[in-house]
């Protein structure tokens, strides 16, 4: 009886469990934005863009990506990292910040059977690289994470993202070090109970 009853218990844990994971598809590129003429942004992809003109470059309005998201910019506050641009929703006030002018930054959709609307960021700089993961959670856009935040938890200042894999519910990303010597992975594992991400150094 209490084997049945275990047996039970531990199946529909199963089931609730995998009823609340998530798997990820492999990420779909939409678009480019990055640093263009004078302090301007050069964009790419962008099924509508409303902004000031100069040349081939943008200077202050917005872009859509895809059907729903938006890149808010203004040169004006280009020099200051904690400004310049947002991702997210049409309203400004519920957007994340998201520095792309400088280098270039890949925009793709990051597909997922949760339905989430997620979106994978890849910026490329003469210095290095940083890679993001956004999405809206519960109507609020944030940012799930940004591997800024890792190469300081795990000490990895001047290393590069060089692959991005997904597979079941985990981003995995390959980092070496400037010199080629060193290398390891970045795991972020989706954790259904909190709507956010973990990560490992492996």
């Amino acid at each position: 009886m209490f084997k049945k009853f275990f047996a039970a218990t531990f199946a529909m844990l199963l089931l609730t469990a995998q009823a609340h994971a998530m798997t990820f598809q492999q990420p779909v590129k939409i678009g480019l934005a990055g640093i263009g003429g004078g302090n301007g942004l050069r964009i790419e992809g962008a099924t509508k863009i409303d902004a000031q003109q100069v040349g081939d470059s943008y200077t202050n309005g917005y872009a859509i990506f895809g059907d729903k998201l938006y890149l808010h910019f203004d040169d004006a506050t280009a020099s200051d990292f904690n400004a310049g641009s947002w991702f997210g929703a049409s309203d400004r006030n519920n957007t994340v910040q998201y520095y792309v002018f400088e280098g270039s930054t890949a925009v793709s959709r990051l597909p997922n059977d949760a339905g989430l609307d997620m979106y994978l960021l890849t910026t490329e700089t003469g210095g290095g690289n940083v890679t993001a993961v956004i999405g809206n959670r519960d109507g609020k856009w944030v940012k799930f994470f940004d591997t800024n935040d890792a190469k300081k938890l795990y000490n990895l200042r001047g290393w590069y993202t060089s692959d991005i894999r997904v597979a079941g519910d985990t981003i995995t990303l390959s980092m070496s070090s400037f010199d080629q010597k060193n290398s390891c992975e970045l795991r972020y594992h989706w954790v259904a109970s909190s709507k956010w991400f973990g990560v490992e150094k492996i």
